[in-house]
């Protein structure tokens, strides 16, 4: 389950990433988690593409629960098929870039944190579904991360990780006439191990008020688990 994002990746960075030609100012962030806004890169209804803020937490169009908290998270090989997220599969794809994310180790009764990122650090880009749910009080843009089975990195934390898209795959991801499962699912594969890195953090990150820089610098365990992937310390959704 991925349910807790970093993005300190500037916002020139981002525009550049995804060939736009504006940018949101977007403000570093350490620990956004669900039901706050995110940035979602989606298809312009007037043509080509933006980056917009996005309440975490897809809310069908169809639902009529005003209490809904929302999906933070996807199962990619079931998306297609579920009725929360089938036309927002087909017709309502986006990306969520970010530069990190989060995963507990839970042993008795402690999780402790660990961060995932790209090794060497750097952007990484989520596949995602976006919905607009209607309320009496307006439109409301609700966006959910895709996830894929984890890779050897992460598994043993979870058995789930984000779908992350490389860069030759987000024009094929975000084609609006693109609508055929079996082609979309086949861009969501395990990112490599070998291309990340992790390591633990401070228990801080627990509390999602907690949003500040320390949050993503590597803390001492007391028993680190074995090293994976050259790293000093490697350290369910609907």
């Amino acid at each position: 389950m991925c349910a807790r994002i970093t993005l300190t990746t500037t916002s020139a960075e981002i525009a550049d990433l995804f060939g736009l030609g504006h940018d949101l100012a977007l403000q570093p962030r350490f620990n956004m988690a669900p039901s706050q806004p995110i940035p979602v890169l989606r298809n312009n209804p007037r043509g080509g593409r933006e980056l917009v803020m996005m309440r975490w937490g897809l809310i069908p169009y169809w639902n009529s629960d005003p209490k809904h908290a929302g999906f933070v998270n996807a199962r990619a090989e079931t998306a297609p098929e579920k009725p929360a997220f089938r036309d927002a599969f087909r017709l309502r794809r986006g990306i969520v870039p970010v530069d990190g994310f989060y995963e507990w180790r839970h042993r008795g009764k402690v999780k402790q944190p660990f961060l995932f990122r790209k090794a060497g650090g750097g952007p990484l880009a989520l596949a995602a579904v976006w919905d607009r749910w209607v309320t009496p009080g307006g439109g409301i843009d609700t966006v959910a991360v895709l996830t894929t089975p984890a890779n050897d990195l992460i598994r043993p934390l979870h058995d789930r990780m984000p779908a992350i898209l490389p860069p030759d795959r987000f024009e094929a991801w975000l084609d609006p006439r693109e609508q055929r499962p079996d082609r979309l699912l086949s861009l969501l594969r395990p990112y490599p191990a070998e291309l990340m890195e992790s390591w633990a953090v401070s228990g801080r990150v627990n509390s999602a008020s907690v949003d500040e820089p320390g949050l993503t610098e590597p803390v001492t365990l007391i028993d680190p688990p074995r090293p994976t992937w050259g790293q000093p310390t490697l350290f369910d959704v609907a």
